[in-house]
């Protein structure tokens, strides 16, 4: 896997729209949150504009975007605006265009999670599950604190007494993948399904209702990659019936006798740390611990 190398302060952040639409207001609130922390921003045009409930003019102006930041030799990490919708639709426009030569830092999450498991699995790119424009502007310390140190800076990301959701003790090790459970499954059958092959999955997601979340989780485990992964992360899964929804994914993941972390606040929430996607991670329910290596 290729790990960009840390943030250079005399290079810019690239803000780029990849899914849905954004106020043009919040987009410049972003902007003076990143230069009020000391960075220049470079904003992509497609960040205002709109066609329906996408972003930018057309699929192909995104792509080009993204392509352009990639390749800018000023820009040293790319933030993405929003999630939303539309990630998936850019694919079919980056066919001509090798990340491997241009790695930096990606954040971001939710429909993002598509463009992760692409340039995890594609590129071999490490990436980061962590904060948009939309998280940053509400000035959580803990939100850009993790966006800093792990996705910026590229400090070695250690999480300490984590809870675990099963009661199996030892060492699950493997690279992550991951992301928004809905985008994991909208994979599937594609050419970018995700890869679950003895990796360390990490699944959030938000608002959705028990049985939907039932449903999710089952049509990965039909798919074949619960029992093939070699263990799981989860993230926030907040916004409705909170305890019938954790009750749930026990039923359907405990089964697999996976070693599982639990209570990541990472996701849909806030705090929203940052989370290395495409990297080594040790899962030690012994120890309590996460370690990103």
């Amino acid at each position: 896997m290729i790990k960009a190398p840390p943030f250079n302060r005399n290079k810019k952040i690239g803000i780029v729209a990849l899914a849905g639409p954004m106020d043009s207001a919040q987009v410049l609130a972003g902007e003076v949150y990143l230069r009020s922390l000391g960075y220049d921003v470079l904003i992509a045009p497609s960040c205002f504009d709109q066609n329906r409930y996408l972003a930018g003019h057309s699929d192909a102006a995104r792509a080009l975007d993204l392509k352009i930041l990639f390749a800018d030799d000023e820009v040293g990490a790319i933030l993405n605006m929003r999630g939303g919708y539309g990630s998936n639709r850019i694919i079919p426009h980056l066919a001509d265009f090798d990340f491997t030569r241009y790695p930096k830092p990606f954040i971001g999450y939710s429909d993002i999670t598509y463009m992760h498991i692409y340039l995890n699995q594609c590129f071999g790119l490490v990436t980061y599950h962590g904060p948009m424009i939309t998280d940053l502007v509400k000035n959580d310390f803990l939100t850009t604190g993790s966006f800093i140190k792990t996705a910026l800076n590229a400090v070695p990301l250690t999480l300490n007494s984590v809870n675990f959701l099963s009661s199996k003790q030892g060492v699950a090790t493997g690279i992550t993948i991951g992301g928004n459970l809905s985008i994991i499954c909208s994979t599937l059958g594609t050419a970018v399904e995700i890869d679950a092959q003895d990796k360390i999955i990490f699944i959030e997601e938000i608002n959705e209702e028990p049985y939907a979340v039932d449903r999710l989780l089952m049509q990965l485990v039909h798919a074949g990659k619960i029992a093939a992964c070699a263990g799981i992360i989860l993230g926030n899964f907040g916004g409705v019936n909170q305890t019938e929804v954790t009750q749930t994914i026990k039923d359907i993941l405990l089964p697999f006798n996976k070693i599982i972390a639990s209570e990541i606040p990472a996701g849909h929430t806030m705090p929203n740390i940052t989370i290395p996607l495409g990297i080594y991670c040790e899962l030690d329910a012994t120890k309590m611990e996460i370690r990103f290596l």
